[in-house]
C-alpha cells in the first residue's frame, strides 16, 4: 500500500524533492523490501509447491545473485541446553558467530505441544515436532536467512553483529512480473535467465554446487509519495498511482545503472520509456534497497540499509535519483550523510 506525505515547507526534504520551488513539487521514493529471506535456487525448487509459495506471490520485483556457499560450523548447545551457538563460514573463512536463544523464538513460544526436536547440520538448523510418525517443521534457519532475520532484529537471534558485511552478493539479474507475481514468473515456470545463470555461472567455492550458490531475492516495492507546496500553490495529492508502472520503472533504473551481466536489455534511454514513470505527474523519483544487503556488479555497487524504527527507509542505503532527464546513483556516506545509529 503506497504511503502519502504532504509537506508545507520543502526546505528540509531535499533528498525527496530536490530544489526548493514556490509551486507544487511531486516526488516518490520507493524502497525494495524482501517478502521472504534470500533463498538459494535449490531451496526454491524444494519449496515451490509448499504453502510457502503464497508468501512468494506477494512479490513482483526480483533479483538473482551469486555468493560463495555458506555453512554452519562449530554448532553446539549451551550448558543449559537453552541456546544453540554457531559460526558461519563462507568458503574457508569464518565470517561471524551467533546464538539462537531457543525459548525466545516466536515459533517455539507459539508451539502448543509438549516436545519438539532440534536438528543441526552445515546446511540448516531446524526445529520440529513429531506427529503420526512424521516430523513437522516449525522453524528453519540457513546460514543466509539467519543473517536476514538478524538484520530484522528477529526475536531469539543474537550475535551476528556484522551481518551487513556478510550479506554481499554478485548481482546477476534484475527482473519483474509485468503481469502477476514473481512466483509465477521466476519459480513456477522455467525462467530463461535463471536457467542461463545455472548453466553458465562457475562454482564460487570448490566442491559447491552452483544451485546452492545462486540466490533469489523476492522484493515488494514500497513507495512513499511526497508533495511539497509553496504558500500560493494549489494542494494536489493526486499522483496517478499505478503499481505496475512503478515496478517497470524500478527495473529500468536498476538495470540501466548497474548493468547486471544476464540482463541483455540495458534500457539505455532511461529515464525515457513508455511503460515507466516518464509520463507520470511526478517531478522526480528515487529507489533504494530497504534491506541490509549489498549487490556488486562489474559496473557498480549498490548497498541497501534498514532502520530499526523506519524499516526500509535508511540513511545507510545508497539510492537512485531520477529527475526525468537523468538517473544517478548516490552513495551513502559519500553523497549524503550516513548519520544513522546501528540497528
Amino acid at each position: 500500500m503506497p504511503q502519502l506525505l504532504a509537506l508545507g515547507n520543502p526546505q528540509n526534504h531535499q533528498r525527496f524533492t530536490g530544489k526548493n520551488v514556490s509551486g507544487t513539487n511531486r516526488a516518490k521514493l520507493t524502497f525494495l523490501e524482501l517478502i521472504i529471506p534470500p533463498i538459494s535456487n535449490q531451496e526454491a525448487v524444494w519449496f515451490k509447491d509448499e504453502p510457502f509459495a503464497e508468501y512468494m506471490r506477494q512479490s513482483d520485483f526480483y533479483m538473482i545473485g551469486g555468493k560463495a556457499k555458506s555453512k554452519f560450523v562449530n554448532v553446539r548447545a549451551s550448558e543449559g541446553n537453552d541456546q544453540i551457538l554457531f559460526d558461519i563460514v563462507v568458503g574457508d573463512e569464518c565470517k561471524t558467530s551467533g546464538v539462537i536463544n531457543i525459548q525466545q523464538l516466536k515459533p517455539v513460544i507459539d508451539f502448543e505441544g509438549d516436545n519438539f526436536g532440534v536438528g543441526c547440520g552445515e546446511e540448516a538448523i531446524e526445529f520440529f515436532y513429531e506427529r503420526s510418525g512424521e516430523n513437522i517443521l516449525i522453524a528453519r534457519f540457513t546460514p543466509e536467512n539467519i543473517l536476514w532475520y538478524r538484520s530484522r532484529q528477529e526475536q531469539g537471534i543474537s550475535g551476528l553483529d556484522n551481518y551487513a558485511d556478510v550479506m554481499v552478493y554478485d548481482l546477476l539479474y534484475v527482473g519483474i512480473a509485468k503481469k502477476g507475481d514473481s512466483y509465477d514468473r521466476l519459480i513456477a515456470k522455467g525462467h530463461h535467465a535463471r536457467q542461463e545463470i545455472l548453466s553458465n555461472e562457475p562454482q564460487r567455492y570448490p566442491g559447491a554446487r552452483v544451485t546452492d550458490e545462486i540466490f533469489l531475492f523476492l522484493f515488494r516495492p514500497e513507495p512513499l509519495f511526497v508533495t511539497s507546496f509553496g504558500a500560493d500553490s494549489e494542494i494536489d495529492l493526486d499522483f496517478g498511482y499505478d503499481h505496475k508502472k512503478i515496478v517497470a520503472d524500478a527495473e529500468k533504473a536498476f538495470v540501466s545503472l548497474l548493468q547486471p551481466n544476464y540482463n541483455t536489455v540495458r534500457f539505455k534511454q532511461y529515464p525515457r520509456g513508455a511503460d515507466g514513470l516518464y509520463s507520470s505527474k511526478l517531478d522526480r523519483y528515487g529507489y533504494s534497497i530497504g534491506e541490509a544487503i549489498t549487490f556488486n556488479t562489474p559496473h557498480g555497487q549498490i548497498k541497501g540499509g534498514r532502520n530499526g524504527d523506519l524499516g526500509g527507509l535508511s540513511n545507510k542505503a545508497d539510492f537512485i535519483s531520477v529527475d526525468k532527464e537523468s538517473a544517478k546513483l548516490f552513495i551513502s556516506g559519500v553523497d549524503f550523510p550516513n548519520d544513522e545509529p546501528n540497528a
